[in-house]
């Protein structure tokens, strides 16, 4: 079956001339333009630089105060300490002299030390400041997530089957993209838990009397950008459906509150790109007219890969130009690095990746852009008619449906789910602390997904003070 358009050419409509597209034009409706979007792009990026740089200026002559003084005081206390040596245990004048003088070079080398270091941070400051990327620390403060006996039993699990692939020449190369929705909940907690890691023996309860099963995880303070606690922070991660929150974000900075309520025609070849791929789905047909709002709700809520496939080509024009904006904003925000993305919809690729830090800071961005965060945040939602839900479908985040009877010292107000073969069951989550902080929590790779929602819990119970 041929693609059709969403500019009516069928039914007999006659061919669209260019004639037409100077009287759209002439009553001022705008078309995607690559070119022109990234000159939007850079403006913006000037006039955040002018934003601050007053401030950059203020912390620069911060940080040259602090190194001059730094460096001072190494410098007095390097002398002093050689001048004490000198008198100490010179046996002339002579050896008094050159033990001086070795004593000064020593103090001058260390003082170039201490100038390149303070110049480096500056530097660092100053590009992360320009560029708006999201920081975040480590501190003396950050922990270390323990391993419990049941970590320590998978490890050995994970090596074992490693060795036996390797010995008979195969590997896992399964990559569908389907996660369990609300929809699908399961009648029970154990339903969805996988061998050996239920145990409640007291040797596990090392986290928040649970442990945290998944391979990589983070814990941040989104108020002061300081990391609570991690695990394997930086370790490169297959994202799964994560990515959906990166696809809203960049969205959501695309689109106005008079796009909300427009359509777009979902077309044959989004349903089958999802059928083929055994993705998740709102289950919208070819013809459909989804509104934007609904492709929103519908991209997180029931992490519907047709939505998300027609949210990017309503705002970029193909699914092609939309991941590019997707990777803009990861240059944006400073993760491009250790960050990739090739498509919006988390399906695995060897060159879509990130790490749970880069998720966390994509998660903060998201929670700070209005329409991104009443996304993340809302419980339920049902959509306007289609084909197959003559009344509308009514979609759930099973993940804040599931952990809000759960103790966090908090409640989640935002959270995106994922799951392919090769990322585990993993979850970022955005919490308000009962005592007034927000905190982030993205983990990787549990065995199952009440296995993922516990390590969260776990990681909120322990470190929320």
């Amino acid at each position: 079956m041929n693609r059709q358009d969403n500019n009516n050419r069928d039914n007999g409509a006659s061919a669209f001339r260019d004639s037409d597209l100077q009287d759209i034009q002439g009553d001022g409706v705008e078309f995607y333009d690559p070119a022109q979007e990234q000159k939007k792009r850079e403006e913006r990026r000037r006039k955040k630089q002018a934003l601050l740089k007053k401030r950059d200026e203020e912390l620069r002559d911060l940080h040259r105060k602090l190194a001059v003084a730094g460096s001072i005081a190494a410098v007095a206390a390097v002398i002093a300490a050689g001048a004490a040596f000198a008198v100490t245990h010179g046996k002339n004048g002579h050896d008094s002299t050159e033990a001086a003088e070795a004593v000064t070079e020593t103090a001058a080398a260390e003082t170039a030390a201490q100038a390149q270091e303070a110049a480096a941070t500056e530097a660092s400051t100053e590009e992360s400041a320009q560029s708006g990327a999201i920081v975040f620390k480590e501190t003396s403060d950050t922990a270390q997530i323990p391993t419990a006996p049941a970590n320590e039993e998978r490890q050995k699990q994970m090596a074992q089957q490693a060795a036996s692939s390797a010995s008979s020449g195969t590997s896992q190369t399964q990559s569908t993209e389907t996660e369990q929705s609300a929809s699908q909940e399961e009648s029970a907690e154990a339903a969805t838990e996988a061998p050996g890691t239920g145990t409640s023996d007291d040797g596990n309860k090392v986290v928040g009397g649970d442990y945290v099963d998944s391979l990589s995880a983070i814990m941040v303070n989104a108020d002061d950008d300081t990391i609570v606690a991690e695990r394997n922070p930086k370790e490169k991660i297959v994202p799964a459906s994560m990515t959906k929150v990166m696809t809203i974000l960049t969205a959501c900075e695309h689109l106005t509150k008079d796009d909300m309520d427009k359509t777009y025609t979902i077309t044959q070849d989004i349903t089958d790109k999802a059928y083929i791929n055994d993705a998740s789905n709102v289950g919208y047909m070819p013809g459909d007219a989804a509104t934007v709002r609904d492709m929103l709700y519908g991209t997180i809520l029931e992490s519907g890969a047709d939505a998300a496939m027609g949210l990017a080509e309503y705002v970029a024009g193909s699914q092609d130009a939309f991941v590019q904006m997707m990777n803009d904003k990861l240059d944006e925000l400073g993760l491009s690095d250790s960050a990739h993305f090739t498509n919006c919809i988390g399906l695995y690729d060897e060159n879509h990746y990130c790490t749970v830090y880069d998720m966390a800071v994509i998660m903060k961005a998201a929670m700070d852009n209005e329409c991104a965060r009443e996304v993340l945040g809302t419980h339920t939602w049902t959509t306007q008619p289609m084909t197959e839900y003559p009344e509308g479908r009514t979609i759930s985040n099973w993940f804040l449906r599931r952990i809000e009877d759960r103790d966090t010292k908090g409640t989640v107000v935002g959270a995106k789910t994922g799951f392919v073969t090769q990322s585990g069951n993993c979850a970022v989550s955005y919490e308000k602390a009962d005592n007034g902080t927000n905190y982030i929590v993205c983990t990787a790779n549990a065995q199952g997904n009440w296995r993922c929602i516990r390590d969260h819990v776990a990681l909120y119970e322990q470190y929320v003070r």
